[in-house]
């Protein structure tokens, strides 16, 4: 894998400032798509392709604001990095971890923009811009159920694939209790005017102290996953193996629950959780790695890069409000915070349909976002850098 790194040398006054954005992708079932997964064209106002969002856009924005600070001789008090990396979408061991472990001096700053926040728009116009400051911690646990196989013409209700299928349901209807930070009650507080009053009303039961009225707002979100996915704990069943023939009873079937944990939360103790669930159905749980890794922390709430981002965000949308963000997925941002940078997530504004596209079908990133993530990135670097 590749990793790009530049650097434009300031007078050293100040830390560097790192831009970083990876340029892998997930991968893209073209049968599903209605144009090329990979063809990078231009259609209605749009880029088209995987990682046209994810997150090729902002590698984008970064390069062209870096060229155009080295065009212009832009005096710097600190330099301006930009890391163009591999493998975020694998977890990192041949991107950022790699860097971080045999060159750190690359990588070393103070601050740091990355991808990972929001950005909302109501009929065109920006009027939010949430910052990633947090996000889940990442595990994968592998299920396993065994039975004793066989023909398949001969049913067996303790097929292994059956004991899977029961475990699934149990975990499906699993309910814990919801869990808000200060991080995801001002994302609440800030989104109430403008989501759809149904929403709004769920984020106001859930910051009650009224316990009726957050079990209320909080059964509200699980319509709502994306919300939901930031006050609870959660795991997907994503990848399932079992058998040798069609005709043949699986001796042994896994499912891979891609498991996301909220900041705070013990990996350790949600294993044993689950393990506990499934107690009763003769289905293991088991984690390759991820167990020990400490949580990464939460980014300072004030300082330099609030101050620069609410004036970047105050010229380009007028009366727009600057908030925090938990990111429901992860990000390279982890390996970064748990080094001492101070990394903040970014994201141009998407429609909600266009914010669906990642890791999905037809991925598109309008050319209006990418112009406006790009002027926001170059207010900023300026403000930060100069």
């Amino acid at each position: 894998r590749a990793n790009l790194v530049a650097r434009l040398k300031g007078d050293g006054s100040r830390r560097p400032l790192l831009l970083l954005a990876h340029l892998d992708v997930v991968g893209a079932e073209a049968g599903r798509w209605s144009f090329p997964p990979f063809s990078g064209d231009e259609v209605d106002g749009a880029v088209r392709g995987r990682g046209s969002v994810d997150d090729k856009s902002m590698a984008a924005a970064f390069a062209a604001v870096m060229a155009d600070l080295a065009r212009r001789k832009v005096p710097l008090k600190r330099d301006v990095v930009f890391a163009a990396t591999a493998d975020e979408e694998s977890g990192g061991a041949l991107g950022v971890k790699w860097l971080l472990e045999h060159r750190p001096e690359l990588l070393d700053a103070e601050l740091a923009l990355n991808e990972g926040g929001t950005t909302f728009s109501v009929g065109g116009r920006v009027r939010a811009v949430a910052v990633q400051v947090a996000e889940k911690a990442y595990l994968d646990v592998t299920l396993t159920a065994r039975g004793a196989g066989g023909h398949a013409s001969v049913p067996d209700p303790e097929n292994a694939l059956l004991r899977l299928a029961r475990a699934l349901v149990r975990l499906d209807e699993w309910r814990t209790a919801p869990r808000v930070s200060t991080v995801t009650r001002e994302t609440f507080a800030a989104l109430r005017g403008l989501e759809s009053p149904e929403l709004s009303a769920a984020f106001d039961d859930l910051l009650s102290d009224d316990d009726e009225r957050v079990e209320r707002g909080a059964e509200a979100l699980r319509e709502r996953p994306y919300y939901g996915a930031m006050v609870w704990n959660t795991w997907s069943p994503t990848m399932a193996a079992s058998g040798v023939r069609e005709n043949v009873h699986p001796s042994e079937a896994t499912v891979n629950l891609n498991v996301r944990l909220l900041p705070g939360s013990s990996a350790a103790e949600f294993l044993a959780d689950l393990r506990a669930q499934l107690a009763d159905l003769g289905v293991e749980a088991s984690a390759a790695s991820g167990l020990s890794e400490p949580t990464p922390p939460v980014m300072p709430l004030d300082g330099p890069f609030w101050r620069a981002l609410r004036k970047a965000v105050e010229a380009l949308s007028p009366g727009a409000s600057v908030v925090l963000s938990l990111s429901v997925g992860s990000t390279d941002a982890s390996a970064l915070r748990s080094r001492g940078v101070l990394v903040y997530g970014l994201e141009f504004p998407l429609s909600p349909d266009d914010q669906s596209r990642i890791h999905g079908h037809d991925e598109r990133m309008p050319l209006s976002a990418l112009d406006y993530g790009t002027r926001l990135t170059a207010d900023l670097v300026a403000e930060l850098a100069r």
